[in-house]
C-alpha cells in the first residue's frame, strides 16, 4: 500500500530480511543448533525474535520455554557452533533490492544498513556490489543496546549527519519497527518473513520489494 505523502533525506535499512534473503537459513542452524538442548523451535520462534542479537534471543528462548539458560560461556559456544553453520549456507541479496539502492544512490540520498547481526555476519552474506550503497553500517557490535531499543537506529542516522525527523527505516520485524520507532524515525516493513498482522506499528506495510520500491520512491519525492 502507499505510504505517507512525507518526503525523507535518508534511508536505514535492516539487512536479513529486508537486504539479504537469509531469515530461513537463521531459522534452520537456530533450530538445529538448539535442538541439541532439548529446545523444540518453529521458525517463527526465530523470525518473532529478529533484530534482538544472538546471545539475548538464546535467552529469551530458553525463558519462554520454561528452561534454565546455560552460563553465559556456554552460550557463547552455542552462539558460535550456530554461526558455524550459517557461514556454511548459500546467502543471496532479495531480487529488485539492487534496483532499490541504486535509485536512491542516484538521488544522492545517503543510507545505513542497522542490523542485529554480528559484523562478521555482515561480511559473510553483504556483497561488495551491494555493501558500496551504504556510508555507514550498524552491527551488534557498534552498540550496547540491540533492538528494540532506540540505540542502533540513532547511532545510524547521527553517522549520517541526520536527525530522526529526516529519515526512514525499512524493517520485516517487530523488534525493528519498534526499535526504529523509540528513535523518532518513520518506518516501512516489507511481508518477507511475516504478515502484517505481526508488521502494524509500521507508518506502511508492503507485500514484496516490489510494492516496496514505489513507496521508497514517493518517499524520497517522486510523483508517481
Amino acid at each position: 500500500m502507499s505510504g505517507p505523502a512525507k518526503i525523507y533525506r535518508c534511508f536505514l535499512f535492516d539487512m536479513d530480511g529486508v537486504v539479504v534473503d537469509s531469515m530461513e537459513q537463521h531459522a534452520r542452524t537456530w533450530i538445529e543448533v538448539l535442538a541439541g538442548y532439548g529446545v523444540s523451535l518453529e521458525r517463527e520462534d526465530i523470525f518473532r525474535r529478529e533484530g534482538m542479537s544472538g546471545l539475548s534471543s538464546i535467552r529469551d528462548i530458553f525463558r519462554e520455554k520454561g528452561l534454565d539458560a546455560p552460563p553465559d560461556r556456554e552460550l557463547l559456544a552455542l552462539q558460535e557452533r550456530k554461526l558455524a553453520l550459517f557461514e556454511e549456507c548459500d546467502i543471496s541479496v532479495f531480487p529488485g533490492i539492487s534496483e532499490i539502492l541504486s535509485y536512491l544512490w542516484e538521488k544522492a540520498l545517503p543510507m545505513a544498513l542497522v542490523t542485529g547481526s554480528l559484523r562478521r555476519s555482515v561480511d559473510h552474506v553483504l556483497p561488495p556490489e551491494i555493501r558500496r550503497f551504504f556510508t555507514a553500517i550498524v552491527t551488534v557490535d557498534d552498540i550496547t543496546n540491540g533492538k528494540p531499543h532506540p540505540e542502533p537506529y540513532l547511532k545510524a542516522v547521527h553517522a549520517l549527519g541526520a536527525g530522526p525527523q529526516d529519515a526512514l527505516a525499512i524493517e520485516n520485524a517487530p523488534l525493528g519497527i519498534l526499535s526504529a520507532r523509540a528513535a523518532g524515525i518513520d518506518c516501512y516493513a516489507v511481508e518477507t518473513t511475516l504478515d502484517a498482522s505481526h508488521l502494524s506499528a509500521a507508518h506502511a506495510v508492503f507485500t514484496d520489494h516490489g510494492e516496496l520500491f514505489l513507496g521508497l520512491r514517493a518517499a524520497a519525492g517522486d510523483r508517481l
